[in-house]
């Protein structure tokens, strides 16, 4: 052997134990992220047919609070009919005697003046 070669052997000897640590980490590591790849695979469409399928189920048993729906009406009804009913409150609706004496006093001045 050349001499060359005989001081490569002893630094590849005396370096072997770091290579050997070197390469098993590379292979753990390459391990990990080939299963992490694999998992994404096949994890991600499995996931999403999953959550697609709860989503349904909880758009079938859906329910309601009429909170909410108190809530939305009242938005939907404020934003397209109160131009409709200017004076009318909610304590003139919960009074219904004041509503009769004042249909009644509306009813006697139409009519006064209808004449």
């Amino acid at each position: 052997m050349s001499q060359a070669k005989v001081d490569k052997y002893k630094e590849e000897k005396k370096n072997r134990s770091k290579t050997i640590k070197m390469n098993r980490v590379k292979k753990a590591i390459g391990i990990c992220i080939a299963c992490l790849v694999a998992g994404a695979a096949i994890g991600v469409p499995v996931g999403k047919f999953a959550y697609a399928k709860h989503l349904d189920e909880i758009k079938k048993n859906a329910t309601v609070k009429t909170t909410d729906l108190d809530s939305w009406f009242d938005k939907y009804f404020v934003g397209n009919y109160s131009d409709f009913f200017q004076g009318f409150s909610v304590d003139e609706a919960s009074n219904t005697d004041a509503s009769n004496t004042d249909a009644s006093n509306t009813d006697a001045t139409e009519t006064d003046t209808a004449e």
